[in-house]
């Protein structure tokens, strides 16, 4: 025995979303949200921060000689 969904239909003609329907579209709502705040963090500090002289700051500080390591 198949039993039919019962829709709402509202005043103007139109049917409503279902409980499950409306979770459906919140959940992939906040799937979009959440990737479109991703990739803008991402670009923000990509832009803001350089890593380039973050990694590159191995020899300034000794150049004036007078530091000695074990390495040497």
């Amino acid at each position: 025995m198949s039993r039919r969904k019962s829709y709402v239909i509202d005043p103007t003609g139109r049917r409503r979303l279902t409980r499950s329907e409306k979770i459906g579209i919140g959940s992939v709502a906040t799937l979009i949200g959440v990737a479109a705040l991703g990739i803008i963090a991402g670009v923000l500090l990509d832009r803001l921060l350089d890593f380039d002289d973050a990694l590159d700051a191995g020899g300034e500080w000794d150049e004036g000689g007078g530091v000695s390591t074990r390495w040497q």
